[in-house]
């Protein structure tokens, strides 16, 4: 027991052991925040597969397509370098806030997957 300084990270500041719901809650939500990595992972192998291919054929979509890749790289790493710079101020769980941005970049990020999966060469 940490008797609520939110150090152990176990009971986020209240003093008291989670209940086994809290508990899987964040674990889900640990599992969600790691799955951002593999749709950046699979974002960057499919979005610049897929730009190699529409450039060397001379495509006026290769321009899109490295448009695409680089908006969305710089999104993740303002969002990565604000997250860090907040979570450096507040101890414990993510932030609502933190967790809802994040979730609308994954969404951008496999919108992103699609369009380099359906694109016309």
């Amino acid at each position: 027991m940490c008797y609520g300084t939110g150090k152990c990270r176990h009971c986020h500041g209240m003093g008291f052991e989670l209940t086994s719901t809290e508990k899987v809650k964040g674990v889900l939500l640990w599992l969600w925040v790691m799955s951002w990595f593999g749709f950046i992972g699979a974002f960057l192998t499919v979005g610049v597969w897929e730009y190699r291919i529409a450039a060397s054929q001379g495509s006026h979509v290769s321009r899109y397509c490295l448009t695409l890749l680089i908006v969305t790289l710089l999104l993740w790493v303002f969002f990565f370098a604000i997250d860090n710079k907040a979570r450096r101020k507040r101890i414990g769980a993510p932030s609502l806030f933190s967790v809802l941005a994040g979730t609308i970049l994954a969404i951008h990020t496999l919108t992103g997957i699609f369009f380099f999966v359906y694109i016309p060469c």
